[in-house]
């Protein structure tokens, strides 16, 4: 048996649309194992959030670089998470988990700002923000419809060119009589299309495992532990002890009117032309080292002159 007659058979048909079907059963399993792993993350880290308001200043800091470590986060405007990443023999690993990362984002954005801020900056809730990154990194089944609708298609379409192939070899076979031909080529046609219906399935299938996938991913991607996750954050962030542990202060008017004093002074000695004084600078130079075997340079005052001298 050819190739052609393997595509064309019945039993092709049952073992293609069988292997979207456990493509389609392996894909749901697999995204619901990553959901329970990304939801053990994530009571991990509310555990973890959760802790600080029981503890003193000290330890509300250790919990900020206890998430800064569980996270990967790199927070760097923090000094005790500084003085983390700076320790000796320290290993960074990017976690695999997508929960873990958008709250690596979240910290790095946290951290950075005032809490008096966040609401001006657009962090809070912390809900929305880990949640949007949280989407963004965990594509979960994403892809997995148009990949297996194209999946059946080449099925199909494999089904199709078989079954055709096979007809332009034998459609113009001498069969003896007319009446013989013609019964002959009755038969066939009706073998061709019976072949052709039955590739057609392959798609129906194909589309069925699609909006199988698709109702399964309505159902579970609400990701009700990342809301939960959120909400630990913003609930912990209200505490003024943990945003004052956690975030860096906010600058007093004094610190402010000197930022911008200084960026003030910048910017006017960006704008000054010192080029005159560059010249006359390297031209004194010259003149000094040009002198320099004949004269005697002294700092201070000029000495006295002894009497008869």
């Amino acid at each position: 048996m050819g190739i052609s007659e393997i595509f064309a058979s019945t039993p092709f048909l049952f073992v293609y649309s069988g292997l979207l079907v456990l493509l389609t059963v392996a894909a749901i399993v697999r995204n619901n194992l990553s959901l329970i792993a990304e939801a053990k993350a994530a009571r991990e880290i509310i555990d973890i959030v959760n802790a600080a308001p029981a503890r003193d200043d000290a330890g509300k800091v250790s919990q900020l670089v206890l998430l800064n470590d569980t996270t990967g986060a790199r927070i760097l405007t923090h000094e005790a998470c500084r003085a983390d990443d700076l320790r000796e023999g320290k290993v960074w690993r990017n976690p695999t988990s997508a929960t873990a990362r958008a709250t690596a984002s979240y910290l790095g954005a946290m951290a950075a700002l005032p809490a008096e801020r966040h609401s001006l900056e657009g962090l809070r809730p912390a809900r929305t923000l880990i949640e949007d990154e949280y989407r963004r990194l965990h594509r979960g089944l994403a892809g997995f419809p148009d990949f297996i609708i194209r999946l059946a298609l080449l099925g199909t379409f494999m089904g199709l060119i078989a079954a055709l192939s096979i007809a332009s070899a034998n459609i113009g076979a001498a069969q003896g009589s007319a009446a013989a031909q013609s019964a002959h080529m009755r038969d066939f046609i009706q073998v061709l299309l019976a072949t052709a219906a039955n590739k057609f399935w392959i798609s129906a299938v194909g589309v069925a495992c699609a909006l199988v996938v698709q109702i399964y991913r309505s159902s579970v991607e609400r990701a009700p532990h990342i809301a939960r996750l959120g909400d630990a954050f913003d609930h912990a962030l209200t505490d003024p002890e943990i945003a004052a542990a956690w975030c860096p202060p906010m600058p007093t008017d004094e610190e402010v009117d000197r930022r911008f004093v200084k960026a003030a002074v910048l910017d006017r000695l960006s704008k000054l032309n010192l080029k005159p004084l560059d010249e006359a600078v390297a031209e004194t130079a010259a003149a000094i080292k040009a002198n320099a075997g004949r004269s005697v340079i002294t700092f201070g005052p000029a000495p006295s002159l002894r009497a008869g001298e």
